[in-house]
């Protein structure tokens, strides 16, 4: 009855007008009244997001939803008693949280802290109720390590699930063993046992088993071997090698003779013709291309004839010759990646292949090698982009406009600047997702996603975060969709983001597109006198708005701030009582960030697209790619970054940029205006400037 009446308050809503600010950190999702007007399906959306209290069981309908308050408070409570030892509290306080999300968390905490002396019952028990939590495995591999330990081998087995660790597999083994559970045990074994690296020691009983049975064979021993070299592990492949017959054992050594020094052992080959030999100077040529491409280019020739090498063996190595000739910029590039045929440029070789060809602006080959259709569909916007580039250079205007105007539909860096060619209008293609008060009602009540709500309340937002990408496993692509709309109007935009990535549907801009820490974003960016569509698309391609990320190599927050960069910034425009830490907070990361990027953009004589390049790979770098004499058109420069993630990088910016000032109502800049000419490094130290295209 409850859900009807919301439904009818909703429709009801057609005919009135509400200011929707998110319940979790009153920020408003959105600006534009052309999207959010009376009746529209987000204006709609956002009247659920504040009702969906009254969907949640634990509010006990109370319209203030203060035993909701109440339970947050006494589960917070709760976890602080338990992490100082009093159970007594703990179990009076947990008692009454029975009906609240995350009282499976409290049941957790206090199983793993007692595993050791807890009753089986009470650990099989929660493994029923609570198995889609996403640290259940987590607890189940405790249990089952402390069962090996204690040799409840029986009670192992009934409880085992498939694992990724390998001990636990061993393990498994081993009480299969105990239990004298035969059926399918040796393929089992071998299954775990073709490894390209070493396996635990707990394994060795299982293994022993299979070295004494009919499955070990040269054929299984050599399948090992090849997954070993494949891993670079030598001693491995000495190991199994003993496991061989005496006629096979000598092609083991070969191999390991040809990893040690390939540029002798492709000189003068005398193998035999067999299969083995054919794999080993393939992986010889292979590592001797990473070596020494010229020592390569030499003996592939020699080598390739001799040996009846099949098609896809013959297409790799000229392809992996290829790659290696235009990375070290060997003159022989041009033609290597010519030769490969269209089925073999993938995105590596793609790149490659603009970085070899748009510095001689050699546009004849460059129509040559874009004939047809690419092989790979993610370079496909790219490769018709400097297709009609190239055609607009050879003034075969009549072809190239026809691949322009179908580019400048898309919504896309190479559909902006196809657009630009023509003096087109950029497409948003806007679609926002369904409206399916149903399917949201479904969503909204599962345990999984009002978890993920109330860790993200609480502030445990990488549990938070957990919960929710546990709980998409489970979803379809449209209910993906759904997902996404929930996040979103909660104010939890990154999971939004995510959810729309992991359904691939592209098209809700908005939702992909947010706008939250407005103030912020406002604030520095006239302070620093920075375009705020452009700082709101670099916050965007870091962080997706995560306010307290960590990267793996050590920046933080919105902006990905690293430490060493936070504090030596943070000098400069005289922030007092700094700590790293601060750069996990949303208003210090903006006020440090944007003034690392305008720091940026002085220093590269206010060039946007070396300023961006600047932000993520370093100044030094930049400068270090910079062109040598001549300014150079930046959309070609671009595409000549050696670091892929910095030319993707530099490309997505540039292309957010322009969607922001769609979401910000503003004046749409063309990729063309953001982009000047690419000065030499002594240009930009002397604060010359360079004619604009």
């Amino acid at each position: 009855m409850q859900y009807y009446y919301i439904k009818a308050l909703i429709i009801r809503s057609r005919h009135a007008q509400l200011n929707f600010a998110s319940p979790i950190n009153q920020t408003v999702v959105h600006q534009n009244k052309s999207v959010y007007s009376k009746g529209s399906p987000r204006f709609l959306r956002s009247i659920l997001s504040l009702l969906v209290f009254l969907i949640l069981p634990v509010t006990s309908q109370a319209d203030d939803g203060s035993i909701l308050i109440e339970q947050r408070k006494d589960y917070l409570a709760a976890k602080k008693a338990l992490r100082a030892g009093q159970l007594t509290k703990f179990k009076k306080t947990a008692e009454t949280l029975k009906d609240y999300p995350l009282y499976p968390y409290l049941r957790y905490d206090y199983l793993k802290r007692r595993l050791w002396k807890v009753k089986k019952e009470e650990i099989i028990e929660f493994l029923k109720l609570y198995n889609d939590l996403p640290m259940a495995n987590d607890l189940r591999k405790s249990w089952l390590n402390l069962l090996v330990k204690r040799r409840h081998w029986q009670t192992f087995i009934e409880h085992y699930t498939p694992q990724s660790d390998k001990t636990l597999q061993c393990h498994h083994l081993t009480a299969r063993i105990k239990q004298q559970q035969e059926a399918y045990l040796l393929e089992d074994i071998r299954t775990i046992w073709l490894s390209g690296e070493s396996l635990p020691p707990q394994c060795d009983a299982a293994f022993k088993l299979l070295y004494k049975s009919e499955l070990l064979t040269d054929e299984l021993v050599w399948q090992r071997i090849r997954l070993a070299m494949e891993n670079g592990q030598t001693g491995l492949t000495t190991y199994l090698s003993r496991k061989l017959t005496s006629d096979k054992r000598i092609w083991a050594q070969r191999w390991l003779n040809m990893r040690a020094n390939p540029t002798k052992r492709t000189s003068n080959v005398t193998f035999e013709d067999e299969p083995e030999a054919r794999e080993i100077l393939l992986y010889g040529i292979k590592r001797l291309t990473r070596q020494n491409i010229n020592r390569a280019l030499q003996r592939w020739p020699i080598i390739k004839p001799a040996y009846s090498f099949n098609d896809a063996e013959l297409a790799d190595v000229d392809y992996g010759l290829a790659i290696r000739a235009a990375q070290k910029k060997h003159k022989l590039a041009k033609t290597l990646l010519g030769n490969l045929s269209v089925d073999r440029v993938d995105e590596k070789a793609w790149n490659l292949r603009l970085r070899t060809i748009l510095p001689e602006k050699d546009w004849a080959t460059l129509v040559e090698w874009t004939e047809g259709q690419p092989a790979v569909e993610k370079i496909r916007l790219r490769w018709f982009y400097w297709r009609a580039r190239a055609l607009e250079e050879l003034v075969r205007t009549d072809e190239a406009m026809p691949i322009y105007e179908w580019l400048a539909k898309e919504r896309d860096y190479y559909g902006f600047l196809a657009a630009d060619r023509i003096n087109a209008t950029y497409q948003m293609n806007y679609h926002p997702l369904p409206e399916d008060l149903d399917e949201w009602q479904n969503l909204s009540t599962l345990a999984t996603f009002q978890r993920a709500r109330e860790l993200y309340y609480i502030g445990s937002h990488y549990s938070a975060r957990r919960e929710w990408h546990h709980g998409l496993k489970q979803l379809t692509s449209y209910q993906k969709q759904i997902a996404a709309q929930i996040a979103a109007n909660w104010g939890w935009h990154d999971r939004a983001i995510l959810t729309l990535a992991k359904a691939e549907l592209y098209d809700d801009v908005i939702t992909r597109f947010p706008m939250p820490f407005n103030a912020a974003m406002e604030k520095f960016s006239k302070m620093r006198k920075l375009d705020i569509a452009w700082l709101y698309a670099l916050t965007r391609a870091e962080s997706a708005f995560i306010e307290d990320v960590r990267s793996p190599a050590g920046a933080l927050g919105l902006m990905q701030v690293m430490p060493a960069t936070g504090k030596h910034t943070a000098k400069n425009i005289g922030l007092r009582n700094y700590n790293t830490k601060q750069l996990l907070q949303s208003d210090k990361n903006i006020r440090i960030g944007s003034a690392y990027l305008k720091q940026m953009y002085g220093s590269f004589n206010n060039n946007m697209v070396l300023a961006t390049a600047a932000y993520n790979a370093g100044p030094t770098n930049v400068k270090r790619w910079l062109p040598k004499k001549d300014c150079e058109e930046a959309e070609i420069w671009i595409e000549q970054i050696p670091f892929t993630e910095t030319r993707k990088y530099v490309r997505r910016i540039l292309f957010f940029a322009s969607v922001y000032n769609w979401r910000l109502q503003q004046h749409i800049v063309p990729v063309k205006q953001r982009v000047s000419m690419v000065q030499p490094h002594k240009q930009i130290k002397a604060g010359q400037s360079c004619p604009q295209n």
